[in-house]
């Protein structure tokens, strides 16, 4: 079983430019959304102080150089905090104080509406970022169940009639599991570790079941499937294959960067998660092939 769920997981990793795909995809169309609204949001930013500003003497020129020269000031080694902080209310309007008190001798009259256009820029910018990681999430979600169907009928296939009864089994007794390890942690806080120690154990028997009930029902002998020596093969494996995901991610982030690694990351646990789901079945129609004399 644990070659079997090695060889699964090793021969499905060919399916990792499909959650890339989608992901990249929810990308773009969040960017495209993001993008327009930030430079719709600057224009009007832009405007804004424009009007508040029109009775005093400013040098647009000068402003624009000064506001580019802060920006270019900012840590860019750090990207995501560089743009969060850029964005930011605080940062915004002291940049803005900073190089409009060239122009103005006191800013105390100018606060106000200079802080009530800096906030409808920051509001509609955070609208657009909140709708990126939307998109974003919903290529990771597509991702998932795109790549679950194809590691699923690279591996193993079931009827919808299985698929429906399977996804029901598993949903109650996730519930329930989960719940009574959270039951437990409330009696006793250190009991989470024994609990997902069992739990695992209990999936994977659970899992092990399941595959006998869809696939070897009538087929093989319950015992030679749903047995310690399977649930702690199974157990066995599923850490083997997190580990090996753990370690390709690192060695991604080495020899990449940290948002490659976990662009491509996200891909590669959604592949770890989705065999690790289908190796219990897997093993069974094998077992069943080997019985009926299909395998050697």
């Amino acid at each position: 079983m644990i070659g079997q769920g090695l060889k699964n997981y090793i021969k499905n990793l060919k399916f990792v430019f499909n959650p890339l795909g989608t992901i990249a995809l929810g990308f773009v169309f969040g960017l495209s959304i993001l993008i327009p609204v930030i430079m719709s949001s600057a224009n009007t930013l832009v405007e804004s102080v424009k009007s508040i500003f029109s009775n005093a003497n400013i040098d647009l020129t000068a402003l624009k150089e000064s506001v580019v020269s802060a920006f270019q000031a900012l840590n860019w080694s750090e990207p995501l905090e560089a743009i969060k902080l850029m964005l930011s209310r605080d940062w915004l309007m002291q940049t803005l104080q900073m190089s409009l008190s060239t122009f103005v001798e006191s800013m105390d009259v100018y606060t106000v509406p200079l802080t009530a256009a800096i906030d409808t820029f920051c509001i509609s910018v955070f609208a657009a970022f909140v709708g990126l990681i939307m998109f974003v999430i919903l290529g990771v979600i597509g991702g998932y169940f795109l790549v679950k169907c194809f590691v699923r009928r690279n591996t193993v296939k079931r009827t919808f009639k299985k698929y429906i009864f399977a996804n029901i089994v598993d949903t109650l007794l996730s519930f329930l599991i989960i719940f009574v390890c959270a039951w437990l942690y409330t009696l006793w806080k250190y009991s989470i570790f024994i609990s997902v120690f069992f739990a695992f154990i209990i999936f994977g028997a659970i899992a092990l079941f399941e595959a006998y009930i869809i696939h070897g029902r009538k087929k093989v002998n319950r015992a030679d499937i749903v047995n310690v020596k399977n649930i702690v093969k199974l157990f066995v494996v599923d850490m083997l294959i997190l580990a090996i995901t753990a370690l390709l991610v690192m060695l991604l982030i080495l020899i990449t960067n940290l948002y490659v690694g976990i662009f491509v990351g996200i891909a590669l646990v959604q592949i770890a998660f989705v065999v690790i789901g289908i190796n219990a079945e897997s093993y069974v129609v094998e077992l069943v092939a080997k019985n009926q004399g299909v395998l050697n």
